[in-house]
């Protein structure tokens, strides 16, 4: 097809959304990504690669072809009977019925055929994963089920409620309309301190970045070295004590620790120009500073997480030595030193989609919390969006109470400067694992210096943080001791992982002197969580000694400010720049 047309039909359908006002106020530079996303894949799938078009075209043409078989078995007198779906959108016995088998497996057919064609397109690396992860979205985008006239169980549901469900879905619709995202659970159901980051303590450090909370101890004795958590600040730090059945701050608290947290402030007017350095000095370094004070530690145990990691690691790189001499131990959940490979986020973070986004970051000053959450339902785009289309505005069901849903849809803004450094200098030149390749608090970044014992935590299902990129940057440190590899995704492998009634696993041990496949093949598997096999390292590596528990919170330097979950992570900040 000529890539003028292409070009043209692509600015066509970008035109006609913006004008139409269902779309009012929909991201604009969002749209023309995807429409010029959508023109890069039909331009790939219109390119000569004979071998796959080939494919494709014997795969309709042939005789007897699918498609042929699929319309005799279909039809009224049909010779056989379609085979159910392994689709889990598709598993309702109202598939199976009628006109709804050939829709369904129309779909099925025609998406495998997009997604194999754009699977074989021969591009150079990057733009292939671009290519074949849009087509899946694509594909995915397209499915009956997402439909009201294609879908079997949506239309049931309005007969039997006398339309009354497409009434509520469409009140649904609009009420998320208004406030500018998809409804992923029972909001009201939710409250800070109440039900979510119940745990007793206290702000004992405030500055116009963070918030330091120190945790009421549960043990009349605990580890005489405290435990600092470093949370990612694109997220809200109560994951860590998300209820009392899954906090990993309580139970580390019940197993004798004295814990604090770093709660990140909502960039907003106050913190939109803060870079690494900030983040590092008034973030990192003041919450070191004033844990050691409070606590009257020799030594500190960090345990941090995502991009908090990340942050952890530059902030070990260029710390001042008397202040790195605090630091017991450093634990690495979910986090990237080497970002050669960072997995589907690699769609979102090249060179020219970057430099179109630094258009809103302009007029924003910020990288909206929406923006991100956006990007992150894209990679799951069934679960995290159509599923929900489907049951909220399709069905007019509303969705159940979910904690985690609440924690995932309650954004976070980045500044910036730091947004852009961080996609620039990290995902995309990968510099931070070359020694000199960056300089933070002007002074050369050489992770070489981060002399520290090191644990690092993956997990087996995680789509932000590679497990097999997340076990090559252990090699770039001097002192990692310990490499856990647990079953689970992002969220479910790592924080949310509690040793009560825990169906998981994970690996350790092993040979980490060579690759990350024959490190798993050597490791030693246990079912359970891995909190106490960690909490086992921290006394082997950082010591065990134990002192008795402080009988309040802070100090004469650090007084008590507010009770726990503190005042930053309550900060109504806008989401959508």
């Amino acid at each position: 097809m000529d890539q003028e047309i292409m070009k043209k039909l692509s600015q066509t359908m970008l035109d006609a959304t913006k004008s139409h006002p269902l779309f009012a106020g929909m991201d604009g530079t969002l749209m023309s990504d995807l429409a010029r996303n959508w023109t890069e894949a039909a331009q790939a799938m219109t390119a000569p690669n004979a071998q796959a078009w080939g494919a494709w075209a014997k795969m309709w043409s042939g005789d007897p072809s699918e498609m042929s078989n699929l319309w005799l078995t279909s039809l009224p007198g049909g010779k056989a009977q379609a085979a159910p779906s392994k689709d889990r959108r598709f598993g309702d016995e109202a598939w199976n019925e009628g006109i709804f088998p050939l829709l369904r497996q129309s779909y099925e057919l025609t998406a495998k055929a997009m997604v194999d064609l754009a699977d074989k397109a021969g591009l150079p690396e990057h733009e292939q994963r671009k290519l074949s992860f849009y087509a899946r979205v694509t594909a995915d985008n397209l499915a009956p089920s997402n439909f009201v006239l294609s879908n079997p169980e949506v239309l049931k549901l309005a007969q039997e409620t006398g339309g009354q469900s497409l009434i509520d879905g469409f009140s649904n619709l609009l009420a998320d309309l208004k406030k500018g995202y998809i409804t992923t659970t029972d909001e009201s159901a939710f409250k800070l301190g109440e039900n979510l980051a119940t745990t007793p303590g206290a702000v004992v450090y405030r500055n116009p970045l963070i918030e330091l909370i120190q945790y009421t101890p549960v043990t009349p004795k605990v580890r005489a070295n405290p435990i600092l958590i470093v949370p990612p600040c694109v997220n809200k730090f109560y994951i860590f004590d998300i209820n009392e059945k899954k906090s990993m701050i309580r139970y580390l608290l019940e197993e004798g620790n004295s814990v604090f947290v770093i709660s990140w402030r909502n960039a907003g007017p106050e913190t939109r120009d803060y870079d690494w350095d900030d983040y590092i000095t008034k973030g990192v370094m003041a919450a070191i500073d004033a844990t050691a004070d409070i606590a009257k530690a020799e030594k500190i145990d960090l345990l941090s997480w995502c991009n908090g990691g990340t942050l952890l690691l530059a902030a070990l790189a260029v710390m001042p030595e008397a202040q790195k001499s605090l630091v017991g131990s450093a634990t690495f959940l979910s986090s990237l030193l080497d970002f050669s490979d960072p997995g589907e986020v690699e769609v979102f973070v090249d060179q020219a989609q970057n430099e179109v986004y630094k258009a809103r970051l302009g007029t924003a000053k910020v990288a909206p919390g929406r923006d991100i959450a956006r990007a992150m339902a894209m990679l799951h785009v069934n679960e995290s969006i159509w599923g929900f289309v489907v049951n909220n505005y399709l069905k007019g069901q509303n969705p159940p109470p979910s904690d985690i849903l609440y924690w995932n849809a309650d954004t976070s803004n980045m500044p910036a400067p730091y947004y852009s450094y961080f996609v620039e200098e990290m995902y995309q030149a990968n510099k931070l694992k070359d020694p000199g390749a960056l300089t933070l608090l002007n002074q050369p970044v050489d992770c070489a210096n981060i002399d520290v014992p090191c644990c690092f935590v993956s997990a087996t299902g995680d789509h932000i943080v590679p497990w097999k990129t997340s076990y090559a940057s252990t090699a770039l440190l001097p002192k990692v001791t310990e490499f856990i590899l647990t079953s689970g995704g992002h969220v479910s492998g790592t924080v949310i992982n509690h040793p009560v009634k825990n169906r998981r696993y994970f690996l350790s041990g092993g040979d980490r002197s060579g690759s990350s496949d024959a490190w798993q093949a050597s490791a030693d598997r246990t079912e359970g969580s891995w909190w106490p096999h960690w909490l086992g390292w921290l006394d082997r590596t950082s010591g065990a000694d134990q002192r008795s528990a402080p009988r309040v919170l802070g100090n004469r330097n650090h007084p008590e400010l507010a009770p726990a979950p503190g005042t930053y992570v309550l900060e109504n900040v806008p989401q959508d720049g």
